[in-house]
């Protein structure tokens, strides 16, 4: 339990500060209609914010752990919708992390079941730089969704979302709105082959 703790504390930790003379450069651009299209992030649509990721769907109880998006504005229709591949939280030896009260635990390592928001953008995990295209939703422990290279038919990451396609992450954290985008993790969760 106090290893998990540490990595959600790892992971949630602030970004560290720019060395003195040198430019901070983000890879998420604020919305200006004024900025060209070619400066915009990958894979993100040409009418946001209008056209947005309304709600971020996980279900537990398929194997594929399916991810589906649902988008809002005036170009949802045309936008990718899924359902894509993850692999969820595996949760410590002997929790059941189909239980909401013990998903949502500090120190589970279970993926927490129920409705958030987007909460904030980072380009990797603290604790792991393998985890790329993160896209925050329980900031306070260090939970997101992103991209990484091992996303087994089965769960097994320290609490995140891991997705199977680099590109699907990039999509994600591209066109999700902080504050306005929901991510909603339901579903019967399933006790993997191995648990941290």
């Amino acid at each position: 339990m106090a290893e998990a703790r540490k990595l959600e504390a790892q992971d949630r930790a602030k970004p560290p500060a720019t060395p003195a003379g040198k430019a901070k450069k983000s890879r998420v651009t604020r919305f200006a209609p004024a900025v060209a299209a070619e400066a915009l992030p990958p894979l993100r649509n040409s009418d946001f914010p209008n056209t947005y990721i309304k709600q971020i769907s996980v279900r537990l109880n398929d194997p594929d752990h399916s991810v589906t998006l649902t988008w809002a504005g005036p170009q949802a229709e045309a936008q990718e919708t899924g359902p894509f591949r993850s692999s969820p939280g595996a949760g410590l030896k002997g929790l059941n992390c189909d239980d909401t009260g013990t998903s949502r635990r500090s120190g589970s390592k279970c993926t927490p079941k129920g409705t958030f928001t987007v909460s904030g953008f980072a380009d990797h995990l603290n604790s792991d730089a393998r985890a790329t295209y993160v896209t925050w939703f329980v900031r306070a422990r260090g939970i997101a969704l992103h991209y990484y290279p091992s996303a087994p038919k089965y769960s097994a990451s320290h609490g995140c979302v891991r997705l199977e396609l680099k590109r699907i992450a990039q999509l994600i954290q591209s066109n999700s709105r902080t504050g306005l985008t929901s991510v909603v993790i339901d579903g019967t969760w399933t006790k993997p082959p191995k648990q941290w």
